[in-house]
């Protein structure tokens, strides 16, 4: 997830053992502000968004059921817990006001929450007009790329998308990012996931890298572009962020 004065906040999950962290970076710099954290919540907690400096979280009203519960407000820069509210859902962020809501029987009820303590202000039967429900609170302004073609193969990508079994790519002025996946011999092991910068001048590979050596199907949307960056996961370990300068 990234804020829109370039922090990426992630998670961190591990299936075997059911436990769940979450992680701050500085987008241009790649530094940990903080990490390892888990708001008192081993697994059943969930990324919801980011305004004005607090990260939000969610719960889940019963395991292995998707509706939500609980709100965790953050400090996104230093990760600390500034407070919880266990008896609703997160809906809105509006102002210095947090607005959740809650199910009762065939109707539902909405709380309007102070944003900085956490204290319930009100309970009401309707959301204010001014509150939008649908607002993203997250940047999303990404080019995520799209399937190479089989007819029509764009000239940078033609030569190195021999004997792939998929391929995606994202055109740039000065380069085009082309990721592909061919399989590995013997077969069993699976297939190897590599992204690659081609120069627009020359078709020349000006940086490549495995993503995933060893995967047993093409996995969409491995990479994509925030400007003049890309970004992918190594190994399903490893957050990457390549600068692609002209």
């Amino acid at each position: 997830m990234f804020t829109g004065d370039g922090l990426i906040i992630g998670e961190d999950r591990d299936t075997e053992s059911k436990t769940a962290s979450f992680f701050c970076v500085d987008g241009s710099t790649g530094r940990t502000l903080w990490s390892g954290k888990d708001f008192g919540e081993a697994w059943w907690i969930g990324l919801l968004g980011v305004k004005d400096g607090t990260l939000y979280l969610h719960g889940f009203k019963k395991p292995d059921m998707p509706e939500h519960k609980h709100i965790f407000a953050v400090d996104v820069r230093t990760g600390q817990l500034r407070w919880k509210n266990s008896d609703c859902a997160f809906l809105a962020v509006a102002e210095n006001d947090v607005f959740g809501f809650k199910d009762l029987f065939e109707r539902r009820v909405f709380y309007r929450i102070d944003g900085r303590t956490g204290t319930l202000l009100e309970e009401l039967t309707a959301l204010p007009d001014s509150v939008d429900p649908n607002e993203r609170y997250e940047r999303t302004d990404f080019r995520f790329p799209s399937p190479v073609p089989k007819e029509a193969i764009p000239a940078p990508v033609a030569p190195h998308i021999t004997d792939a079994v998929a391929a995606e790519y994202v055109a740039g002025e000065r380069y085009t990012v082309l990721n592909t996946h061919r399989r590995n011999t013997p077969p069993a092991e699976g297939l190897t996931n590599r992204v690659m910068v081609i120069g627009n001048d020359g078709h020349r590979v000006l940086f490549t890298d495995t993503l995933n050596s060893a995967t047993p199907y093409p996995v969409p949307d491995s990479f994509f572009m925030d400007g003049d960056r890309l970004y992918y996961i190594k190994e399903r370990t490893t957050l990457t962020a390549v600068r692609l300068k002209p």
